[in-house]
Order: C-alpha cells, then structure tokens, then sequence
C-alpha cells in the first residue's frame, strides 16, 4: 500500500512538472500555429469559390512541386516533401514554407561563414601535414582533402588517441583531466542532466572558476529542455562559469528550430580533446538504467588536434556571443608531429547541400577491402548510403551494422526496422545489442580508417545537426575499435530474413516512415 502511494506521488510529480514545463507550454504554443494555420486553409476554402479555389490550389502545388524537384537536394527529402504538398494542398506548400529550407537564416550564416574562415591560423602550423598524409597513405590523404574542403579544418597529427569501449571510461578519464586544469575548460553537449555524473563536474567546474580558469559550457535547449531548468545559466554563471544555452527553443513555426548543436566536445587547456556519444548524464555511463546496459564509446586527443576541436567550440560559441576579443591563438597550445594522423571535424547545416560525414562514411565504404563495421543507434539511411553499403556486401566485403535491441524511441526504432529487409537480403549483417541500448557512433574498415563521433547514421546527424567527429588513421588505433566490434557481435543477435517477416500492417506503416525519414 505505502510503495503503491510513493508511486502515485512520484507519477504526480513527473505529471505536474511535465505540463508546467517550458516545452509543454511551447509546444501548445506551436500546436495552437498549426490548428491557426489549418483553420486559414479551411476558411479560404468555405469563402472562395471551389472552381477558383481549385485552380490557386493546383497552381501552387505544380509551383512548388517543380522548385523542389529542381532544387540541390537529397532525392529522399523531395520525396518526403512532394507527398504532403500532393495530399494537403496549401497547407503542404504553408509547411514547406516554414519547415522545409535546409539552410540557416542569412544573419546566422554570415556569423558562421566569418568565423569559419576566421582559422588561418591554424592551416599556417600545418604545413607539410598534409604531404605526410600523402606520403603514408593517397587513400588516407584524399579523405583528409575531402573534409578540408568542406570543413575548413585542416588535417592534423596527435601524440596520444585513447579508445574509450564504454561510457564509464570516458567519464574517469575526463573528470581526471579535468581536476588538472590550470588555463581553460570549454564544455559543449547535447544533453546535461542533473545526476551523479554531471554534479561530479559541475563540482569541478565550480571549483576550477574560483581559481580563475576560464570555465565555458555551452548546451543544447532541445537536448536539454527536460533535465535542466530555463534559467540554468544565470544559475552556471553564479557559479563563474560562463554558459551558453544553444539555439534557445521558441513558440515558433520555424526551421531554425531544427538546428541543434549534438556534438560532444571537452577542451582542457588546449592540450586534451573529448568527443564520442557519450553526454553528461548518468545513463551515458550506466549510473541510471534506463534501456538495459547503455553501451557507448568515446575518444580522448592529446597534441596539436586539440586545436581543431578547441575551433570548433569557438566557432559556435562566437556564433551567441559575437567575435572573441583577440581571436583564437591564445586558446590554441602548440605541438609538434605526433604518432597518430587524424582530421577532427566539424559538420553543420552551413555546409549548403554537402554532409561532410555521410560523405566519408561512403568514401570509405566504396573503399573497403575485407570489412566495414559500423555502430549507430539509429539506421535511416538515404539511397547514397544504402548503394555504397549493398555494393560493399555485393564485393564480398564483411558489411556489418550495430543498432540497439532496446529503442529509446519507439517511432525511430521502427524506422531503423524498416531498412533491415532492404539491407539483409543483399547481404549486410545487421546486429541488435540485447543487453539494452548502444547510443556509439563509429566506422572503422580495414583497421587502417576509422571514424568516431557524435554523428548518428540518420537524416538529422547528415542534415540537419552540428556534429563534430574524428577520422583516423592506423592499425593501433582502428584495431581496438575492431576487436572491440567484435566483441560487442558476441553480445548481440544477428538478423537473419526469417526474424524480419512482419505483418501487413506493419509494413504499410514502416513503408509510410520511410517515405517521411527525411524530416524525423
């Protein structure tokens, strides 16, 4: 009886939280547009004539159709746009007007563009990099062009490359090094959460300001919109740690409301670099169970590619807070040529119609020899991809593919099932890790190439997200995410085209997800 009130009292709390929350009341905001908007198409309907009607409701339809089928977009996000413009007519084209540009607003973009190719500084200390890249490997070296291309970050060399196979380890590595900083910490994630793990460094944060380092956090809204409260910076900043709540969530129908910042990145003192799919929240490192055994990796960088993340976080950064005083070379530490060759970079929606990662992700797997293994929790692929893995598969190389066996989003889950059939029968391995959820990002092949990150294998993390990630080189390091792989198989239930025959309905309703992938 009592444990059966403690729950009443505990669902009553959630239940009251919920709805006086800023993302419920926004998102009745939002709700209360739409019906608006409806009620506009409804009420020009009922007032014109129908033959009249008809015809501006043909015309623009024919109108948009064309633009987008002319437009320098991805097939697949045509097609998720043409449908609802067909069968909602008006109200598909009000949509597409508000929700469907791809690309940032002109003011944010200007921001981006000057603090993207404000980093001369850093091609200036890696001359003859590049050389070395082409000297050990053309294939290494022409990924290396690829990104620079596109991400204007150089490629670069670290001392050190610690693989971390679990969340646990990331976080001991990371609260270690963050005890010993003496000059600056700049933080920036998609989700903190209030818990075990991020007290621990807020605990070291707060400590580290009072000495006067030069504390920095930057958040996402949407991320974070459920575990941190609206005026936790001004909270962070009575702590002395300066704070960023990224691309704040708003009541309005708007694009830009789909550009949050997912990357995972720790800069101590210019001398040490986070990134993976872990976040600072407890279920990251197994302190909350939440869908079985979380199972994520991550990877720490020592020597001069710590420069290339410490740009990154500035770049955005700059993006809230305008140009840094003295720009970036006091935050950048030197180093000389280190053991391992590596690019960290960014990718964004300012990239226009180029996805610098899912664009190495095909490069690499058109190139692989004996195997491509990949993890992500999430598998919403379009067509490029989909080619790049069946063609691998086809050549007789190992194709694999990771994905949880307990979703975090059942919708998504669903998603991700509705590209097993297409997969599976051309020959690619698809995996489900049963001990819960695994929320790791990673493609390594060959163990020569790798890539670790922040970027799901999605439309969001292609399209639509800031994400930052590392392409790497060499067996040392590419062997432990291999043997790791691996491992990870021995933990998981391959799918085989047995366990993937559904019912009709449920075909009909993943066929329909598919067709809509684009803007989940």
């Amino acid at each position: 009886m009592a444990a059966s009130f403690l729950f009443y009292g505990w669902t009553m709390r959630k239940f009251f939280k919920l709805i006086f929350s800023k993302f419920f009341i926004f998102s009745l905001i939002l709700l209360a547009e739409i019906g608006i908007l409806v009620f506009f198409v409804l009420f020009l309907n009922s007032t014109i004539h129908s033959a009249i009607f008809t015809g501006i409701t043909i015309a623009l339809d024919v109108i948009f159709v064309l633009y987008i089928i002319n437009s320098d977009i991805n097939a697949e996000y045509k097609i998720a746009w043409i449908v609802p413009i067909l069968f909602l007519p008006i109200l598909g084209c009000l949509f597409y007007i508000i929700f469907g540009r791809k690309r940032l607003s002109r003011f944010t973009r200007k921001k981006l563009t000057r603090n993207f190719r404000g980093v001369e500084c850093l091609y200036e200390s890696r001359r003859g990099v590049l050389e070395r890249f082409e000297e050990t490997d053309a294939f290494f070296a022409s990924c290396a062009k690829l990104i620079s291309s596109e991400g204007y970050l150089p490629p670069t060399d670290c001392e050190e490359a610690l693989y971390f196979k679990v969340g646990e380890e990331y976080a001991e590595k990371l609260i270690e090094v963050l005890e010993g900083a003496k000059k600056y910490i700049f933080l920036e994630y998609f989700i903190i959460a209030e818990g075990k793990f991020w007290n621990r460094v807020l605990e070291i944060l707060t400590e580290k300001a009072r000495e006067g380092v030069d504390v920095r956090v930057i958040y996402d809204d949407i991320g974070s919109i459920m575990t941190l409260p609206f005026y936790y910076p001004e909270k962070l900043k009575k702590l002395g740690i300066k704070c960023c709540c990224f691309n704040r969530y708003r009541p309005v129908l708007d694009v830009a409301q789909n550009n949050r910042t997912h990357r995972k990145i720790a800069v101590i003192d210019g001398e040490y670099a986070f990134t993976g799919g872990i976040n600072l929240a407890d279920e990251y490192v197994n302190e909350q169970a939440r869908f079985g055994h979380w199972k994520d990796t991550g990877i720490m960088l020592r020597g001069r590619a710590v420069q290339n993340f410490t740009t990154m976080f500035l770049q955005l950064w700059t993006v809230e807070f305008g140009n840094e005083k003295y720009g970036y070379e006091q935050y950048l530490a030197e180093g000389g040529p280190g053991k391992y060759l590596c690019v960290p970079f960014g990718d964004s929606p300012y990239d226009s119609n180029r996805q610098i990662c899912e664009d190495l992700y095909i490069k690499i797997i058109y190139n692989a020899k004996k195997y491509v293994y990949i993890n992500t929790p999430y598998l919403i692929i379009d067509g490029e991809m989909k080619k790049a893995l069946v063609s691998a598969a086809h050549s007789g190389v190992d194709v694999r593919i990771t994905v949880p066996h307990i979703p975090d989003k059942k919708y998504v889950f669903a998603l991700t099932k509705a590209f097993y059939s297409p997969l599976v029968k051309e020959g690619v391995k698809i995996y489900q890790y049963t001990p819960g959820f695994i929320h790791a990002k990673s493609i390594v092949s060959d163990s020569r190439y790798a890539v670790i990150g922040s970027s799901n294998m999605d439309f969001r993390s292609f399209y639509l997200h800031f994400e930052c990630d590392v392409l790497m080189y060499g067996e040392d390091f590419c062997k432990q995410l291999r043997d790791d792989y691996l491992d990870t198989c021995k933990n998981s239930e391959l799918i085989t085209e047995d366990k993937i025959k559904i019912r009709l309905h449920s075909q009909i309703y993943r066929a329909a997800l598919r067709i809509f992938a684009p803007l989940m």
